[in-house]
């Protein structure tokens, strides 16, 4: 495990984060592998929202709702993440686990962002099956895959079951967002 908050070159812990965001995407590392630093947890926090509002706003600029919908699904996958570690007796590894989430967020939004904004349909009007479609579910699935592993390493549950959770967080927060009102265009966390 890496020490975050300790004084030191900036530039170099970052890329050293980043390397471990990596490492977690190509199955050599995990939550585990990052600090338990809360100063780097928000960080990862507001670094996500702010990829989410500044790509929704740029490619999806009907939606006013785009910031609030970003730090509100933010807040419920990590509130989600919470309760599923309580749930498993884990709770003291919520912190890198939120970590290595947001991270991994945050590392495919300035892809997925404009990706799903490309292939969005018109109201009413069924998904194209495109090669951006195809794209689209592929890395959907591989991105439910990388989070499944994170929670697998967290909770020590089956990687089935750890599926099941993400998906049911997913679904979770897609549902209090509709429930508030902020549409269906939400981007999700994880």
């Amino acid at each position: 495990m890496q020490e975050f908050n300790a004084q030191g070159n900036e530039f170099r812990k970052m890329t050293g984060i980043i390397k471990i965001f990596i490492d977690i995407l190509l199955s050599r590392a995990g939550p585990q592998d990052l600090p338990a630093s809360k100063q780097l947890l928000g960080i990862c926090f507001a670094t996500l929202v702010v990829l989410q509002g500044v790509l929704g706003t740029w490619l999806i600029p009907g939606d006013e709702a785009i910031v609030p919908q970003a730090i509100l699904s933010t807040l419920i996958t990590l509130a989600w993440v919470a309760l599923v570690l309580q749930l498993s007796g884990r709770p003291e590894r919520f912190v890198q686990t939120a970590i290595a989430l947001l991270g991994i967020a945050c590392l495919f939004a300035p892809v997925s962002i404009p990706l799903v904004s490309t292939i969005r349909p018109e109201v009413g009007q069924p998904v194209a099956m495109t090669p951006l479609a195809l794209v689209a579910f592929v890395l959907s699935i591989f991105l439910i895959y990388v989070n499944a592993r994170i929670l697998r390493a967290a909770t020590e549950r089956s990687m089935f079951q750890c599926v099941l959770l993400f998906m049911a967080g997913e679904l979770f927060t897609f549902f209090v967002l509709v429930a508030l009102g902020l549409g269906t265009d939400a981007p999700a966390a994880g």
